[in-house]
């Protein structure tokens, strides 16, 4: 401890994605638990390493956690941690500010992180105010109930220069300053580690994600999102419209705007190169769960998935094609065309569950 901070923590960082996740296995280190996959098996409870969305207005990057609150998600993944969870909603901190931060103060200083799902008062260089900035983020440190010491994914490139109190943009310990009352008034909830209690057996734990992959890959369109194969023909009915690609500055911008935004968000649940991703998590589960043939039966259907996403990367010649090639129809179309062969396969994968 230092000033009321846990110095030594796990970071999240920028470039990991799904910051939700990040954080929420930040909290699993907090407490001793750690796994070599990283954060993939925490994705897998929460729904990260199964969900394809795309919005061709909306960024998907941060996965399915960025834009759907689902408390019960954190709850599960601290029960397989092996502990309680006890859960604050934005109403409750409202309603007794003090009692909210005296549970925020106990837990840091304990030297457990407390997870935030989403932090409001967060300001950019740019001149943006975030409230609130939805990623999962972890508050590690206070002053009294003033400020909040907050690990956020955004660094020192994107957030302002000064953060609250005149504090330092990011410290050394990679904190933001933000005032409590600003940050909680906002946030979608935060996630207290509570007693423990048996964890759940990773057996059920592999068993209750593989079942939720048809859901996620067949959900109704929401929030402007479009879900599993559908999501595939938006990006790829995008790619399409010339209209977004005509001019150069536009085919520039759009090149994130509208497309490696959601492949971002791809390459992290499917993986590209040497990493596994979704496929090394599923080989797990067979292991584990012999008697369950929906396994087997989509784990070929998956590898076919990450075959397609590299053919994206190695097309483009890594995460972000040129965007003087994006200006052009016939390269976009050769992405498309994958893309709508990746929404074909999802439908592949929620039939073997039908």
């Amino acid at each position: 401890m230092k000033a009321n901070r846990i110095e030594h923590y796990r970071r999240i960082h920028p470039w990991e994605n799904f910051f939700l996740d990040s954080a929420l296995y930040s909290v699993g280190q907090a407490l001793g638990i750690a796994y070599e996959e990283g954060f993939q098996p925490v994705a897998a409870v929460t729904g990260d390493l199964f969900a394809y969305l795309y919005s061709p207005e909306k960024y998907c990057d941060s996965g399915l956690t960025n834009s759907f609150f689902r408390p019960e998600s954190v709850e599960e993944v601290y029960a397989m941690y092996g502990y309680a969870c006890r859960y604050l909603s934005r109403e409750e901190i409202r309603a007794d500010f003090a009692a909210a931060m005296a549970l925020i103060r106990a837990s840091v200083d304990r030297g457990i992180p407390v997870l935030a799902w989403g932090c409001g008062g967060v300001r950019t260089k740019s001149g943006e105010t975030y409230d609130p900035l939805p990623e999962g983020s972890l508050i590690g440190g206070y002053e009294e109930d003033e400020l909040l010491y907050v690990n956020l994914y955004p660094g020192e490139d994107r957030l302002d220069e000064t953060s609250a109190g005149g504090r330092p943009g990011v410290d050394q310990w990679e904190y933001t300053a933000l005032y409590a009352k600003e940050a909680l008034a906002t946030t979608y909830g935060v996630f207290l580690v509570g007693d423990g209690m048996v964890p759940t057996p990773e057996r059920e734990v592999c068993r209750r994600a593989v079942l939720s992959i048809p859901e996620l890959l067949t959900r109704k369109p929401e929030n402007g999102y479009t879900f599993g194969m559908q999501a595939f023909v938006q990006w790829a009915e995008t790619l399409r419209e010339d209209a977004h690609w005509a001019e150069p500055d536009a085919a520039q911008r759009n090149c994130w705007d509208k497309h490696c935004h959601a492949y971002c968000s791809l390459c992290t649940s499917i993986g590209v190169g040497d990493g596994k991703g979704v496929v090394g998590y599923l080989e797990k589960a067979a292991q584990l769960l012999p008697d369950m043939p929906e396994i087997a039966a989509i784990l070929p259907l998956y590898r076919e998935l990450r075959r397609l996403n590299q053919a994206i990367w190695d097309y483009q010649g890594g995460f972000m094609p040129p965007s003087d090639q994006m200006a052009q129809r016939e390269y976009r179309e050769a992405i498309a065309g994958i893309l709508e062969r990746m929404g074909e396969v999802c439908a592949r994968i929620a039939a073997v569950f039908y």
